[in-house]
């Protein structure tokens, strides 16, 4: 029987463990087997296992050691609710300002001249006996009625508005105007936004020339009548 002896470097305790070994035909034949196959296996399972472990855990390693980062949008209300504020910011309150101007003559009629004032005047009394409006007085403005805008549109041309905008405080400003037809005698006030130009409400009237009175009367009547609906609108 013959023993094929192991490698010279090799440790024999180590070797006839590692080495399986049998007998064919009265020679003892020692298998080789690949070495590291197996461990090789074990590492790289090893491996990758603690691979896998690293990943999962990364992301929540740097959310712990880095600093959130700030949102675009963050300390940011949205749109609306800061339109909102800058509108309820600006809102006015209180009684709605009010100025009325001298009526314009516009046939230029003499005998029409003094119900200029008269007419102004009837309407002051009527807006500073409505608790929703505060009067503003022109003081030394005294606007010239010639340059402004007494056409029936929606809104008065922008010299019209920017004229208006000198007078100090007011937020409405009525625009009042007379003209003889024949024998009929013709008036009308709009109530103006200072601010935008717009009409915001108007009133004519008419009656007989011969019965100036009536007719101012009737003006002061329908101003009357629509000052609460101007009142909530301005302050709803």
């Amino acid at each position: 029987m013959r023993v094929r002896d192991p490698a010279p470097d090799a440790n024999p305790d180590e070797t006839s463990a590692a080495r399986p070994s049998r007998v064919r035909g009265g020679t003892l034949h020692v298998e080789e087997r690949p070495r590291g196959k197996g461990a090789g296996r074990h590492v790289s399972t090893a491996l990758a296992l603690v691979l896998v472990s690293l990943g999962l855990a990364l992301p929540a390693l740097v959310a712990r050691l880095l600093p959130p980062a700030a949102s675009p949008l963050a300390g940011k209300a949205a749109p609306s609710t800061v339109e909102a504020g800058q509108e309820a910011a600006v809102k006015p309150s209180g009684p709605v300002r009010l100025c009325v101007l001298r009526f314009r003559n516009l046939g230029g009629a003499p005998a029409l001249a003094p119900l200029e004032l008269a007419l102004a005047e009837a309407v002051v009394t009527d807006v500073g006996a409505h608790p929703g409006f505060r009067l503003i007085e022109r003081g030394q403005l005294e606007l010239n009625l010639e340059e402004l805008d007494f056409s029936q549109g929606p809104r008065v041309d922008p010299a019209t508005r920017a004229r208006l905008g000198r007078i100090a405080g007011a937020e409405v400003v009525i625009l009042g105007s007379l003209q003889q037809a024949g024998d009929v005698l013709r008036v009308a006030a709009r109530f103006v936004h200072v601010e935008t130009g717009e009409v915001l409400e108007a009133v004519r009237e008419e009656g007989p020339v011969d019965a100036p009175l009536a007719v101012q009367d009737a003006l002061a009547a329908r101003v009357r009548e629509l000052l609460p609906r101007l009142s909530q609108r301005l302050r709803p």
